[in-house]
């Protein structure tokens, strides 16, 4: 009945139980439960994380291409590919995407020698 979604709670009520150690002596977990139960809790876990939409413009292209616009994007680019990341199980993609947010941060860095704020 765990199996099929039944709480803990509920089996010992059906069961007649006063103490939840009797309903344990009745119960077997297994390596398969244990691997499934955890898959649940990451898959809620990565749900929790979600990339949030950013509002986007009518028009792809910008009405003004100034510094401070392609700071912007720039920068807003750099936060969604960090926000990206935390949802990447695969620990090379991770380490990757984290190199070319460095990267944009360089650019950042590099586009301030032009020109004022």
């Amino acid at each position: 009945m765990l199996r099929l979604g039944v709480s803990l709670p509920a089996l010992m009520q059906l069961l007649g139980h006063k103490d939840i150690r009797m309903t344990m002596r009745y119960l077997d977990v297994t390596q398969q439960d244990l691997q499934r139960e955890f898959h649940c809790a990451r898959q809620k876990t990565a749900s929790l994380h979600l990339i949030p939409k950013l509002p986007l413009p009518q028009t792809t292209t910008p009405q003004l291409v100034d510094l401070a616009t392609i700071r912007s994007a720039v920068a807003n680019v750099r936060h969604l590919l960090l926000l990206f990341r935390l949802q990447l199980q695969e620990p090379k993609a991770r380490r990757k995407l984290l190199r070319l947010s460095q990267r944009l941060l360089n650019l950042s860095r590099a586009l301030d020698h032009f020109a004022p704020k």
